[in-house]
């Protein structure tokens, strides 16, 4: 049974860390993957003693706002867990998830995985090593001011850091489980220039992209988009749909290991070990300026990132 292996005890043991004086909110995508997911998740939290209640209803985009009645009995939670197939069904960069996370709320999910993915063997001293990557990172980038991220691809990217924090993201503090960890920073609003070369994919998509999307960036914003013309249409329907949607708002660098390193065309890409993932619009969530309805983020496969000077990824390949 899916609700016996490593990956789903390690969600709620390691991860939610399920007391039995718990309540748990479970939302899920009606969809056939997230519903086994939530009932295995359920399963196993209900062996622990916790109090378990289920919301099953149509997928939101990303960053939409839950519907009244989930958000208000999100705020009452102890714990939330959201299984979703196209996005986070519990609204990462959502006004309600960046509220309970001010309140402490406990927020975990998965977004798009397979109930084959689960299967897949997992231990808590693969979740300790992404917890420690990360932080390092973070760490660095809070002693950094000036970040220049390069390609093969033509990406020639720079941008301040300066007073600005990294935010460790790992399994154990939250945002996707099993095996999600990045570290991002949000750049200084209007600081970002050059050529941004998104050669993997962009995610929500669905699809890893057949021709690279060249951004250029002047100011902070991105300023034009060109290669393939539908996914170009696309993306600057995005970056239009209101003031800040077109800033460079978050730099993040993938910190685990386990993810395959191949694109799959899932939000877990975003996690590969070396990858980078810059997100335009929205920031408030990892403690920038810029309010946008819009966070998307696009992927670079090869980086080289200097803070400072210093190389700390090189040709995708982690060296800290």
């Amino acid at each position: 049974m899916l609700g016996q292996t490593d990956a789903v005890r390690l969600i709620v043991d390691t991860c939610m860390r399920i007391k039995p004086e718990d309540e748990l909110l479970i939302v899920a995508d009606d969809y056939a993957r997230p519903r086994a997911i939530a009932q295995a998740v359920a399963s196993v939290a209900k062996q622990r003693g916790a109090s378990v209640v289920c919301a099953i209803g149509p997928p939101k985009a990303k960053g939409e706002e839950p519907c009244k009645t989930t958000a208000a009995a999100m705020r009452v939670a102890d714990v939330i867990f959201g299984a979703g197939e196209r996005s986070n069904p519990i609204g990462g960069h959502a006004a309600v998830h960046e509220e309970l996370m001010r309140k402490g709320i406990r927020q975990y999910a998965t977004n798009g995985l397979s109930e084959d993915y689960l299967r897949k063997p997992f231990s808590e001293k693969d979740i300790l090593q992404m917890k420690e990557l990360s932080e390092r990172i973070a760490e660095l980038y809070n002693q950094a001011e000036v970040v220049r991220m390069s390609s093969s691809y033509g990406t020639d990217l720079t941008f301040s850091i300066k007073g600005r924090h990294g935010t460790p993201l790992h399994p154990l503090k939250g945002i996707l489980v099993p095996d999600y960890a990045e570290s991002p920073v949000p750049p200084v609003e209007g600081t970002s220039k050059g050529t941004l070369v998104f050669d993997g994919e962009v995610d929500g998509w669905g699809y890893t992209l057949s021709k690279p999307l060249v951004l250029k960036v002047a100011k902070g914003k991105v300023v034009d988009i060109t290669g393939n013309a539908e996914d170009v249409d696309k993306l600057k329907k995005v970056v239009t749909a209101d003031a800040g949607a077109s800033n460079i708002g978050e730099f993040a660098i993938g910190a685990s290991h386990t993810v395959a390193r191949r694109l799959s065309g899932t939000r877990y890409d975003c996690a590969i070990l070396g990858y980078v993932h810059v997100g335009l619009g929205k920031n408030t969530l990892l403690g920038g300026t810029t309010v946008s309805k819009v966070h998307i983020d696009g992927i670079v496969t090869d980086p080289t990132i200097e803070l400072d000077g210093k190389i700390i990824v090189r040709e995708g390949k982690v060296l800290v």
